[in-house]
């Protein structure tokens, strides 16, 4: 995520990362310096709370798309 966002100059932006050992899935946010990550493990024998999990993270991109244009 720090890589993306000095790569693209985007010190700004909200950048959202996903990671997966394919059965536990964790994700953060990086703003600035200040990194989130979400406290909760998502696992794949729980697909409804993985699949909400990600659709909030896609749709918080989406707004934050918006927000720049």
């Amino acid at each position: 995520m720090v890589a993306i966002q000095k790569l693209n100059d985007q010190s700004e932006q909200t950048i959202f990362g996903i990671v997966s050992n394919g059965q536990v899935w964790q994700f953060g946010k990086l703003k600035g310096n200040l990194y989130t990550r979400e406290i909760n493990n998502y696992t794949i024998s729980d697909l409804e709370r993985l699949y909400s999990a990600i659709n909030y993270v896609f749709s918080q991109c989406e707004l934050e798309l918006e927000t720049q244009q």
